[in-house]
Formats: structure tokens, sequence, C-alpha cells
């Protein structure tokens, strides 16, 4: 055997059982899942602790005034964390979640035609053609929309601090 081969899974002459398969892609999805759910409630989390930690510490030390330019430069820097944490969800991690659902999907509409074994293995496969029906031709689709509006609302108010923040710090 050389460096290049790998050495073969035993399996049945019918395939994987269909159950099986479907379980272990069950767990790749719901891992996905909680990486997407956590990433999204820890980033949502350090948002608003550094905008709280913001209003505390920008402040004069009499206590009267906020340091508007330090909000206006911290603001701005959430704007940028707040999208590069949106490009990693929605164009990493959620077609990682849609190509294990879109192979689930498949497992279980094979189930209702009677098939018990599976001579393929394709998460991989259904992964990266999800990532490639992406880029085609960009659509909203009803998967994107509750996280798409998720990332919006947060930005929408991290823009606003940012514009009051500026339009403090010139006076108007």
């Amino acid at each position: 055997m050389t460096n290049l081969e790998l050495p073969q899974l035993p399996v049945s002459p019918q395939g994987w059982p269909l159950k099986d398969l479907w379980d272990k892609y069950e767990e790749v999805a719901m891992h996905f899942n909680d990486l997407l759910i956590k990433l999204r409630i820890q980033a949502l989390a350090g948002v608003a602790g550094i905008t709280t930690l913001v209003s505390l510490f920008a402040k004069s030390p009499s206590g009267t005034e906020v340091n508007w330019e330090i909000a206006a430069l911290v603001f701005c820097g959430l704007i940028f964390f707040w999208i590069a944490i949106a490009i990693i969800d929605l164009l990493y991690y959620n077609r990682l979640l849609w190509g294990a659902v879109r192979t689930i999907l498949e497992l279980e509409n094979m189930s209702k035609e009677g098939i018990q074994y599976v001579k393929w293995i394709n998460l991989s496969t259904n992964i990266r053609l999800t990532e490639q029906e992406r880029f085609k031709g960009w659509k909203f689709s009803k998967v994107f929309a509750g996280p798409v509006l998720f990332y919006l609302l947060v930005l929408f108010v991290l823009l606003f601090g940012l514009t009051f923040a500026f339009c403090r710090n010139s006076g108007m």
C-alpha cells in the first residue's frame, strides 16, 4: 500500500444501513446548528457587553460628558466585527448546516421509497453542491431570512450608535 492509498472500510454488500447513516448525518447537522446558535449568541453578547463598557468608560472623569470620539471609534470597530461574524455564519457555517440538511432530506426520501441500505456516502458532496448553487445566482430565500434579519437588525443599531456618536462629536 502506497501513502496515497486509503484502507477500505468494511461494509455489507448491500451498503450502509440507511437508519445508521441518517443518525450520523443528523448528529453532524445538529453539531453545525449548535455552532451557529453559539456563534450568534456569543457575538450578540460581545457586542452588547462592549457597548455597555463604552457607555461606562467613555465618560469624562467628572461623569458629565461622554467622549464621543471613543464611542464612534468603538461603534465603527463593532460594525466591522459584526459584519465579519455575519460572513462566517452566512457564507461558511450556514452552508455546512444546509448541506447536511440536504443530505438528511435525501435519506428521508429514500426511506419513503422503502430503501433500507445506501451504497454511497455523499455528505461532503452535498455541502459542496449547496455552496455552488448558492453562488450561481444569489437568491434571498426563506432559509436565510431569519439569520439575515438578525444580523441586519443589530447592524442598524450599531450604525445608529455610530451616527449618533459622530453627530454628538461634531456638535450637531
